[in-house]
């Protein structure tokens, strides 16, 4: 059964009819030449969906009849929430997309040191649109039915300090994806989500690397809520200094294998470990 987002929060609600959008219209009426009394799943982003029937169709409108509701969500037993440097076009779509799927909470966009894109005061709200909509489209794909909510960009620095940025409960876990560490046992102070050109031999290390594992585990055995907050660079990476200021914050480097990850790819690998991880525990209390 087909799946579309209601963006008119509240306006469902079964036994009623309700017009269709214009973007529904377009896509199931026009697009995929819908039929009366076909039938679809509606959500609204409010948590649970709707099954609908279509009972009447014009040139320009059509009428849905709603039939029932169920609650469901399938989002996951706990909470990610991604900060996220934006990177250019499709690689940028891809990771919201993915993410989406995979089921972030949210995603604070964020420009840094090292990071290409700088959007202009004209061009936010137009890439804001565009990104929330490919989460739009992610959540119809896969069955979600509350879409994450994107955040407009904020510098890196201006972010990591304010009071109300990240939670500072025990339930919350802050992680920031890291290169591996070295023959030393240190990270790298560059963590390169995507390797460049970038010289980084003269630097310091600045943390020994601790695993984040046994601390990840232990939030999903005491937490009826984990939370979690990755912080994930752009193709550059991000600076000594920001790191510095994530670790001071009490983020924790994850390294995840020993391979660099593209920043389209780290928001899917971590997701999907911290899933794996999740329901491989969930079997072994069982």
């Amino acid at each position: 059964m087909r799946r579309f987002f209601y963006n008119q929060p509240n306006s469902l609600k079964v036994g009623s009819t309700v017009p269709l959008t214009e973007e529904i219209f377009h896509h199931w009426c026009k697009v995929l030449r819908a039929s009366m009394g076909e039938q679809a799943l509606f959500f609204d982003g409010q948590g649970g969906e709707y099954t609908v029937t279509l009972t009447d169709i014009t040139k320009k409108q059509a009428l849905v009849t709603i039939n029932d509701f169920n609650s469901i969500n399938r989002a996951l037993p706990f909470t990610v929430n991604i900060a996220l440097v934006m990177s250019r076009g499709e690689r940028m779509d891809y990771a919201i997309q993915k993410a989406t799927e995979l089921g972030v909470s949210s995603i604070q966009l964020l420009t840094s040191q090292h990071g290409e894109v700088r959007l202009k005061a004209d061009q936010t709200d137009k890439k804001l649109a565009h990104w929330q909509q490919v989460a739009v489209s992610a959540c119809e794909q896969c069955g979600l039915n509350i879409v994450p909510n994107l955040l407009a960009p904020k510098a890196f620095s201006d972010w990591i300090d304010e009071p109300a940025g990240v939670p500072t409960s025990s339930n919350v876990t802050k992680l920031i994806l890291a290169v591996p560490p070295d023959d030393s046992g240190v990270v790298p102070p560059c963590n390169q989500i995507e390797g460049n050109d970038i010289e980084h031999n003269d630097i310091e290390p600045i943390t020994p690397y601790t695993n984040p594992l046994p601390h990840i585990t232990n939030q999903f055995r005491q937490c009826t809520l984990a939370q979690f907050w990755l912080l994930i660079g752009a193709e550059g990476g991000f600076s000594e200094q920001e790191i510095t200021q994530a670790i001071e914050r009490d983020f924790m480097p994850w390294q995840i294998g020993e391979r660099v990850l593209r920043t389209e790819t780290a928001p899917v690998v971590a997701l999907s470990s911290l899933l794996t991880l999740h329901q491989t525990l969930t079997v072994a209390q069982e």
